[in-house]
């Protein structure tokens, strides 16, 4: 049985017991190191040798490989000169090829090819060119050129003709990633002396000799050397080891290849295994020899240090109790039977800000308090004998803070009895504090400090439960700031959060202690106003918050104006019910919101019949936006200048399968608030240009865009994506934009207005001198036109102040450059004096009504014939 005994304050003399098997351990490692490394060296020396004798083995095949080439191109040379210095032969092939007797007769035929394996014979001229050529053993009308893949014949001929060398040359070439051997010489007349030579130059004999795989692995084969072949990418795969040799030919480098003897493979075979088992043997035996010399000079080492660690056991307790004592947060205490503190750690300083000595002999009870509790009752509880813990005792410091603590007892008992107390005090103010801090936020809010909805309705449920009379109801009061997105855009979240904080203190400063005002999140709060005695206090109240909010606020010099929408709900006239007075005081406050903002409403129960059916009108539209339930109808708009019809308003209509056909201002605003109007103006986009494309050949279209969709860059996207489907010209689509759209956000306004007049669409403002338009929009916005409203043109001609301001109206777009349309002309008188004000265009019902598009088609030849007659001169009696 082995003992581990560890302590982190052990003395340098302790540690001498341990050089005994330390010291053993260092000798026994050396020792394996120096076998290890003796095992290793072998190892890399037998490999060494091995690898030694594989490379002598590879370097005599080699030379071989080199010899056998040798061998092979000299034999190629013997055969090719012993016929080109034949007289016979010089008879038959110079200067006129007889092939007769070259191949029918065998004298330099197929039988070179089956004795000799010679795969291509030529004879050529002395120019070089191919007069005969036999290749693989067949009679064939191929050049030595076209054969080879390139043309050895200069360098040959170069060779022959050399004056100090016999007419013969040799050379090798590269045939289909093959070494090919050449020999070429000059064809004479031999020792034959019944032959005169002729005049000019000699023909010359070609034997070519391709050592493809079978050649090589047969010469390989006479000079011992197995599987010779040139190493190729897709050749198969040999067995065993491979010995290679690269040689330069025709000015690359052929790399050949052939199973390598591997004389080393039986040296290792044989003397690995030997010294792999050698050094397993030693390992076993050192390892069984070490592990007993290490296990006795353990046991020696352990034995010593136990005797030495028993003189230091108790100074090393007291050290570590005193350690952890100081070191921990807590701190320690110890009182008599009388509950006297008799000891005091010196953490307690630290922590309470109390000297110990000024409580040393003081009673525990006067120092902490227990809230549920007699503190002395419960330490002195009887029959306790083990650790107890009471949490939440209190105290205050030296600097009189409140703090929290948890102590825990245990009774100091000897043969006598209980002789006193000692236990422990954990500080936990943070906790405690952090405890409240979260039990505050779940009921407030954290920018305002007002309380949040969670606070709001355990308040609102209390007050409920007194019962509130129709004589003093309570007011439920929802309020939302009007004009407060714009503070967080222009000035940033902070600014925004600054002028949250601002309300809700104006609003407490307009209510009574006993009201409650809350966040109920964002820019929206609760006020919950008990014991009403008129209704008009409430209204008074409303009046007082409005003003209140009206006041600027100062954000870093900066005055911000907003305002407030308040919907007001009673108990118990419209419920009693806390959620059904939530919900119905949200209903007035978006009526008031609806009805102009800046103003308060209370509740009554048409309104909730309004929201039910804006919700099923919501529905329905979002459903008849999937079916298609809408459809288009164009008015014309007449030139007076080239007296026809030159454009149509493209104009939306609901065809409800209930309510029967809807006008554009019974469904269009609610588009808006709902973002339905996105995908409504995308399909009446679409529809409109298609339809104009289609069937309206020469016509423009305007279609109307929405104030709220204007605000957006996807319209950008959706007026280029409904040119492209349609592939209507650009310049035939117009952009009506009211005034207003523009208000929102100039900057932007005039940057999307020129992103749609770089697609090439027109632009007008449609409605002008209704909105809030200056001369600075006419002249810093690309607007092409404008069209008046028909309010200015229902009073022409008989008032004269309506003809005043049309005309003026008419001179100011023309001193900008744009076109002017008037809308709503309905009568003769009408048209003719706008004509006499050089109006552009005119569009009413006297022009002609919304069409179908057939309807329109039809009778545009009709209405421009009648309007050019109403156009026509009249003479005044």
């Amino acid at each position: 049985m082995q003992i581990r005994v560890v302590n982190d304050d052990m003395s340098a003399p302790d540690l001498e017991y341990r050089s005994t098997a330390n010291f053993i351990k260092r000798a026994l490692l050396v020792m394996a190191s120096l076998l290890a490394a003796l095992f290793i060296i072998a190892i890399l020396a037998l490999l060494t040798i091995v690898r030694n004798i594989n490379q002598d083995a590879d370097q005599q095949s080699a030379m071989l490989l080199q010899k056998a080439m040798t061998n092979r191109a000299d034999t190629l040379a013997t055969h090719t000169k012993d016929y080109a210095w034949w007289g016979e032969a010089y008879q038959h092939l110079h200067p006129r090829v007889d092939t007769d007797w070259a191949w029918h007769r065998q004298n330099l035929g197929a039988t070179l090819w089956r004795d000799f394996e010679y795969d291509g014979v030529f004879v050529l001229d002395g120019s070089g060119q191919t007069r005969y050529s036999v290749i693989n053993g067949k009679l064939s009308n191929r050049s030595l050129q076209a054969w080879l893949g390139e043309n050895p014949v200069p360098e040959l001929l170069q060779t022959i003709n050399k004056t100090d060398a016999l007419p013969l040359a040799n050379r090798v070439v590269i045939q289909a990633g093959h070494p090919a051997l050449i020999a070429a010489a000059s064809i004479t007349t031999g020792d034959d002396s019944r032959l005169t030579p002729l005049s000019g130059p000699a023909s010359i004999l070609v034997f070519v000799d391709v050592l493809d795989d079978k050649k090589l692995m047969a010469l390989g084969e006479e000079y011992g050397i197995k599987g010779m072949r040139v190493q190729q990418k897709n050749s198969a795969a040999m067995t065993g080891r491979l010995g290679a040799v690269t040689l330069p030919i025709d000015g690359e480098a052929i790399t050949f290849e052939w199973q390598s003897e591997n004389p080393g493979r039986a040296l290792m075979r044989f003397i690995l295994p030997l010294l792999i088992l050698l050094a397993l043997c030693t390992t076993l035996l050192g390892l069984f020899l070490g592990r007993n010399i290490l296990k006795k000079a353990r046991m020696y080492d352990e034995n010593s240090f136990l005797l030495t660690q028993s003189r230091h056991a108790l100074t090393a307790s007291e050290r570590r109790f005193r350690d952890v004592a100081e070191a921990t947060t807590d701190w320690i205490w110890e009182t008599d039977t009388d509950l006297r503190f008799t000891w005091l750690s010196d953490r307690f300083p630290g922590i309470t800000g109390h000297s110990i000595s000024a409580w040393l002999g003081r009673p525990v009870t006067d120092f902490l308090q227990a809230d549920s509790q007699s503190l002395a009752e419960w330490i002195t509880l009887p029959g306790q004998t083990g650790h107890r813990r009471l949490l939440h005792c209190r105290y205050l410091s030296a600097m009189g803070h409140q703090r929290y603590c948890h102590i825990a007892i245990k009774p100091v008992i000897t043969p006598e009895g209980v002789t006193g107390y000692r236990g422990t005090a954990t500080d936990v103010t943070l906790e405690v504090e952090a405890q409240a801090r979260v039990q505050y936020l779940s009921s407030h809010d954290e920018l305002t400090g007002l309380p949040n909805r969670v606070r709001m309705r355990e308040f609102l449920k209390g007050k409920l439960q007194a019962q509130p009379t129709q004589r003093h109801p309570l007011a439920m009061m929802s309020l939302d700031l009007d004009k407060f997105k714009p503070v967080n855009d222009l000035f940033g979240h902070a600014a925004g959060d600054t002028v949250l904080h601002e309300v809700s203190v104006r609003l407490r400063n307009c209510v009574r202690d006993t009201d409650l005002v809350a966040r109920q999140g964002g820019d929206e709060f609760i006020l919950i106003i008990s014991d009403v005695h008129d209704r008009n206090d409430i209204e008074t109240l409303c009046e007082r918050i409005l003003q209140e909010l009206a006041r600027p606020f100062d954000i870093n010099g900066n005055e911000v104006l907003i305002g407030a929408s308040i919907g007001i709900a009673l108990a118990p006239q419209d419920a009693v019910d806390a959620g059904e007075l939530l919900r119905f005081s949200d209903i007035a406050l978006y009526k008031a919101k609806s009805a102009g903002r800046n103003r308060w409403m209370f509740y009554t129960p048409e309104m909730a019949e309004q929201m039910v059916q804006r919700r099923e009108m919501e529905n329905s539209l979002r459903e008849a936006i999937k079916q298609q339930q809408f459809r288009l109808v164009y008015q014309p708009r007449y030139g007076l200048n080239s007296s026809r019809i030159i454009a149509v308003e493209a104009l939306i209509r609901w065809e409800h399968p209930e309510l029967g056909l809807l006008m554009p201002d019974q469904f269009i605003s609610l588009a808006e608030e709902t973002g339905l109007i996105v995908p409504l103006s995308e399909w009446v986009l679409n529809t409109a240009c298609r339809d104009t494309q289609q069937s309206l050949e020469g016509l423009s279209v305007s279609v109307n865009i929405s104030a709220v969709e204007f605000q957006s860059w996807g319209i950008v996207d959706r007026v280029r994506e409904a040119l492209r489907q349609s592939q209507l010209d650009p310049a035939r689509l117009e952009i009506e934009i009211t005034e207003n759209a523009t208000l929102w956000n100039p900057e932007s306004s005039l940057e999307l207005m020129l992103a749609l007049k770089k697609l090439g669409v027109k632009l007008l403002m449609d409605d002008f001198g209704t909105g809030y338009s200056s001369l600075s929009y006419l002249r810093n916005f690309p607007f092409d036109g404008i069209k008046l409203d028909k309010s200015f043109i229902s009073g022409m001609p008989e008032s004269d102040s309506a003809n005043t301001i049309v005309e003026n109206i008419i001179g100011l777009g023309k001193a900008f450059s744009l076109s002017i349309t008037a809308e709503g002309v309905e009568t003769e008188g009408q048209l003719q004096k706008l004509i006499t004000m050089d109006c552009d265009e005119t569009q009413g019902y006297l022009i002609g009504k919304p069409l179908s598009l057939t309807a329109l088609k039809e009778q545009m030849n009709a209405l421009d014939a009648a309007v050019q007659e109403r156009s026509a001169p009249h003479t005044e009696g």
